[in-house]
């Protein structure tokens, strides 16, 4: 995961290298085009776009996401979002397609 050599060109959604801190997963993603949007709200970012995501597991049905977001030509300074992931544990649940 750590020695990955970069796309030969910017991408929609970025190019992802992830390592391991105990047991976090952390996976930084650069190269952005700038050509798409952050989020399904329509925020927009440039091609200086950069995420540093953090997966932690809280217990065996549940991880913590937290995402650091970095873009100097669009934000004044970077920010951070986290938030529980809970795994579904209904007899029938399902994924739905996006």
């Amino acid at each position: 995961m750590n020695k990955v050599e970069g796309p030969p060109d910017d991408t929609f959604m970025g190019h992802s290298v992830g390592r391991w801190e105990g047991d976090t997963l952390v996976v930084e993603v650069t190269n952005f085009n700038g050509k798409n949007w952050l989020d399904r709200a329509g925020n927009f970012h440039s091609e200086s776009l950069k995420l540093v995501e953090r997966d932690k597991p809280l217990n065996q049905d549940a991880i913590q996401y937290e995402v650091t977001i970095e873009d100097p030509k669009t934000f004044t300074r970077p920010w951070t979002i986290s938030m529980p992931l809970y795994r579904r544990l209904e007899e029938n649940a399902t994924v739905l397609d996006y």
